[in-house]
């Protein structure tokens, strides 16, 4: 499948079948995110990937806050990256530099078939205690995987009219 195919064919998937995920495809998806680029290099992530149906309940219960449901998409995933950055090493970047390497997985893991969704609601402080996570490190994202059971939403996008601009913000054509 082309890149653009799998970018534009992508998308958040909440539901999935009770079916692992192969140990090869999941390192098809980290190794994805490890050849991501980052500023100066200094690649300030690292990855708990979490398989165990225990510790995704576990997960799953510290993946909300206030009114909002529980997150079924935590514990229905064969899989949760736990996405983590280091600020003390890429300050200014760490978040950049891991979305980066998330949205590598993200596209990795459409073109194996495997659904994700990007998480973001989630009690940092619980996350790291219930994963033994150290404190210099930041939980930035998770990240479920699992084969779908459900067909992404359409998303509506905006027109390139509206986003795009020419060599000054405001100029709407390309000056020759």
């Amino acid at each position: 499948m082309s890149v653009l195919k799998i970018i534009t064919t992508r998308g958040s998937i909440r539901k999935y079948q009770d079916k692992p995920i192969p140990p090869s495809d999941l390192l098809k998806i980290l190794e994805a995110a490890r050849m991501a680029q980052s500023a100066a290099n200094r690649q300030p992530w690292q990855f708990i990937v979490v398989t165990d149906k225990e510790t995704r309940e576990k997960v799953a219960d510290v993946a909300h806050w206030q009114d909002r449901p529980r997150q079924s998409a935590i514990e229905t995933a064969a899989a949760i990256l736990v996405c983590l950055a280091d600020p003390e090493v890429s300050a200014n970047w760490y978040q950049v530099d891991l979305g980066i390497a998330i949205e590598n997985m993200v596209l990795t893991a459409w073109n194996l078939k495997i659904g994700s969704c990007w998480i973001g609601a989630f009690r940092e402080d619980e996350v790291k205690t219930v994963l033994s996570i150290p404190k210099n490190l930041r939980v930035v994202s998770l990240l479920t995987l699992g084969y779908a059971d459900e067909k992404p939403k359409v998303k509506n996008r905006k027109s390139m009219e509206e986003i795009l601009h020419y060599n000054q913000y405001g100029q709407k054509t390309p000056s020759c």
